[in-house]
């Protein structure tokens, strides 16, 4: 139970943290930059494949739409471990294979698809804010119910990549398909 709280108290505290540093900034970008912090959380808490950690390389963090660009860049001065991040706009599916995290959101609803299509089987974690990603095959969907953030984990697709989330973040998803 203990643990359960830190958790809770991890991610709440994200949110926290976001709307104090953040205070001038309209609501929308708040959330821009919550969904950032969110992605590199969910990055943190997430197991690798030893392919990924051998031989240590900086981690990519990849995200399409624009509005999104100041939030993720601000991600680049984190480490994961002991490697550093480095936030990257992508512009075509096809550099999807340089990431390590990719997060699509809703105003390129129409990349889903072929997104998903080309990370297939591959250790690369998808996150969006999308209604139904994770119903669609994404593997973290950040929903927004009364102006507070959640998310839903499709453990289907996250196993079958090699990625495995931490038994705690799990605990505090609205919703865990299995």
């Amino acid at each position: 139970m203990k643990s359960l709280n830190s958790s809770r108290q991890l991610l709440y505290s994200l949110l926290v943290v976001g709307t104090i540093f953040f205070p001038r900034a309209s609501m929308a970008q708040n959330a821009f930059e919550l969904k950032a912090a969110l992605t590199y959380n969910f990055a943190k808490f997430t197991q690798w494949p030893e392919a990924r950690l051998n031989p240590p390389s900086a981690w990519k963090i990849c995200f399409f739409g624009n509005q999104y660009h100041d939030s993720f860049l601000g991600l680049s001065d984190k480490k994961l471990g002991n490697q550093s991040v480095i936030a990257i706009e992508l512009s075509e599916i096809s550099q999807v294979g340089q990431c390590d995290v990719v997060f699509v959101d809703t105003n390129s609803r129409e990349l889903t698809h072929r997104l998903l299509l080309a990370v297939d089987n591959k250790a690369i974690l998808t996150v969006s804010d999308i209604t139904g990603f994770a119903m669609q095959g994404g593997m973290i969907e950040i929903v927004e119910q009364d102006k507070r953030l959640f998310f839903k984990v499709n453990m289907q697709v996250l196993e079958k990549s090699g990625l495995t989330i931490s038994s705690q973040v799990l605990k505090l998803a609205l919703d865990v398909k299995r």
